[in-house]
């Protein structure tokens, strides 16, 4: 073994080692929370790129930028000093960034230009209204378009006949808008990937030849259209090596199934398993106490985690007798970790909703703690800046109409909404309306468009977005006088902060940031660099770790959430998302719950989780807040009271 081989093994356990070494052939690797997934993966890449493997056969997809590059980092640093000279890292990204450089490939085959648009939510349900208003249909467009995003993200073929005729004409018809307006909608990245390789053998052949080698991560948060891909990249050299924890699949909302992984050894016979169980991150109390909750579930792998670490403190579980005692409490213990020199950023509190995110923005304001809410009002979805990349868009693609639509009249320019209602039944041909004051003005705004599109081949995206700021004035719309017109202003001048990092001046360039932007997930906001306490729901928390942990609200109806509690599936999928939260934690781990809780402005009366239950008393401490009932929910849905007994374990009494 060479000395960058020793570099590569050297960190790894036993069972890491082993599927590391493991290239050839299906390999899954079941890796328990806190197992080094991220280093077990990272090294097998680094380890097939010392193999000689070609960067450029290799593919690494996960889900979310961030993870990516940090994958990035972590192989580079294996790389001896000579290699980081010669070796190239390979192509490490989401599902979406790796289907969207098939499509702008072949984006011609299949109907569409190379400077295509992706649409968000927001510009899909301006396209399926519409849709809607093209077949005088009267529904409600926010609720049709996510009926399909749901459809297609469960892989449901909407051509088959079996939807219901209406849905299927909708259907038909807002697919037919997305390719006048040569955009495509955010589920259609993979979809239209797919379709591509399964209609094109000859394109499929040719990444046969390109691509030997695919690692996934979070294997379990994968979706049919997702496995579809996967199946036929990796179909032709079987050199698919996925890591994954159906313990953690937490996205069954997002159609993602824990299932694709559990049948992996099914759908590839010839693969072997990996059983990652030693737990890097957290206490053996916080370990147990999660594998109480979690071992709870039918449909899993079987696995128990340990660790090295010290046993650690118990987890406590804290009944209060509304949310303000809940908040005060936590505030005392945040200062109180502070005072024993745990920052800011090793600390967060969870939640199941973001409606119980305020009552902690409050606590943070009055206290004067620096705080960053995760999931929340984005900085791309601010007004200011989806008018500047609606521009964009709209020069990058003319016939982008969700960005036209939203860009003609802003600033305001005198033009009446019947004429532009009229200039998208024209499908945004100017040319085509009947001369008038109104119309004078859409042909005056196309002009500086045009102007604008020429401009733009000799501008880096910087340069660009400075010349579109200026020729439309924005500055002065935005008023920067005033403090909101300020702020605003200064969000324009980051996005073109950010956008110099895209220094091309060909209009590629300006594509790859469009679609960097519509790539982006929550995960890529949070900044571990900052001295701020973070706040996110248990969704947003899967992959990282704290060192301390609070989770509120460990109320039947919130944690689990009313919508799961008669849907088996589903109540297992809320055990996995607190089994998520729970094994964040490193050293101290703190559930929280409310006698009362004021939730969408109604206060609500609240029993405790049943998920409570499950934790092992042996594990964890029971404390109730002064005037606050000692119970829980049992399963047959009668209240118990906890009677701790120091000497034996927990003595349980059913209340009359």
């Amino acid at each position: 073994m060479n000395s960058g081989e020793e570099k590569i093994f050297s960190e790894l356990n036993e069972r890491q080692r082993q599927a590391v070494q493991t290239v050839a052939g299906p390999v899954l690797i079941v890796a328990g929370a806190g197992s080094g997934k991220t280093k077990t993966l990272t090294h097998r890449v680094a380890h097939l790129l010392s193999q000689g493997v070609p960067a450029s056969a290799i593919v690494t997809l996960t889900f979310t930028n961030k993870a990516a590059d940090e994958m990035k980092q972590r192989i580079t640093a294996l790389l001896s000093e000579k290699e980081k000279l010669t070796v190239k890292i390979p192509f490490i990204g989401t599902f979406h960034k790796f289907a969207l450089s098939i499509l702008r490939s072949h984006a011609r085959t299949i109907g569409h230009e190379q400077n295509f648009s992706i649409y968000d939510e927001l510009d899909s349900c301006a396209a399926t209204k519409q849709a809607l208003e093209r077949l005088d249909y009267q529904e409600n467009a926010r609720a049709i378009y996510k009926k399909i995003s749901f459809l297609k993200n469960r892989g449901d073929t909407l051509g088959n006949g079996r939807l219901p005729k209406k849905l299927q004409t909708i259907y038909e018809e807002y697919e037919k808008i997305l390719l006048e307006q040569n955009a495509f909608d955010f589920d259609n990245i993979i979809l239209k990937a797919v379709e591509l390789l399964e209609k094109h053998p000859e394109i499929l052949n040719m990444y046969y030849g390109r691509y030997t080698h695919f690692l996934i991560d979070e294997y379990q948060d994968t979706n049919k259209p997702q496995y579809e891909l996967l199946r036929l990249l990796a179909g032709k050299h079987n050199n698919i090596c996925v890591v994954g924890d159906d313990w953690q699949s937490i996205y069954g909302f997002r159609s993602a199934d824990y299932r694709i992984l559990l049948n992996f050894e099914h759908d590839w016979p010839e693969a072997r398993t990996f059983y990652l169980e030693q737990n890097y991150r957290s206490t053996q109390n916080i370990l147990n106490a999660s594998h109480g909750v979690i071992s709870k579930n039918v449909a899993r792998t079987e696995k128990k985690l340990f660790t090295e670490n010290p046993s650690g403190s118990l987890v406590s579980v804290t009944q209060f007798v509304d949310e303000q005692h809940e908040t005060l409490w936590i505030k005392e213990k945040i200062f109180s970790r502070l005072g024993e020199g745990i920052n800011l950023p090793r600390i967060a509190i969870l939640f199941r909703t973001n409606v119980q995110s305020r009552i902690f923005e409050d606590m943070c304001i009055q206290e004067r703690i620096p705080y960053q809410l995760i999931g929340a009002f984005k900085f791309y979805k601010r007004k200011e800046i989806v008018d500047i990349v609606a521009y964009l868009r709209a020069i990058h693609n003319p016939k982008d109409g969700a960005a036209l639509e939203r860009i003609i009249n802003v600033p305001p320019r005198g033009i009446g909404a019947a004429s532009i209602a009229r200039l998208k039944k024209e499908q945004w041909n100017s040319e085509k309306l009947t001369p008038s004051p109104s119309a004078n003005r859409i042909q005056t705004f196309f002009t500086m468009m045009a102007q604008i599109r020429d401009k733009a081949q000799k501008l880096t995206t910087k340069g660009l977005i400075e010349h579109v700021v200026h020729t439309i004035e924005y500055k002065q719309y935005l008023d920067p006088n005033t403090d909101e017109g300020q702020e605003r202003w200064e969000n324009i001048q980051e996005l073109m902060r950010i956008a110099e990092t895209f220094s091309s001046t060909e209009t590629s360039g300006l594509g790859e940031f469009l679609h960097a932007l519509q790539l982006l997930q929550d995960a890529d906001e949070l900044d571990s660099s900052k001295e701020k306490l973070t706040l996110m729901t248990l969704h947003g928390a899967k992959g990282l770790e704290f060192d301390t942990v609070f989770i509120s609200g460990l109320e039947e109806g919130l944690l689990p959430h009313n919508r799961s509690l008669s849907i088996p599936d589903q109540l297992e999928e809320e055990r996995r998302l607190l089994y998520v939260g729970m094994t964040r934690a490193q050293t101290q781990l703190h559930l929280t719950l409310c006698q009362t809780r004021y939730i969408h402005g109604s206060l609500q009366y609240n029993i405790p989780s049943r998920f409570l239950q499950d934790i092992p008393p042996l594990y964890a401490e029971f404390v109730y807040q002064t005037g606050t009932p000692r119970t829980y929910a049992g399963e047959d849905g009668l209240l118990y009271e906890y009677q701790r007994d120091r000497e034996d374990d927990e003595d349980i009494v059913l209340l009359g």
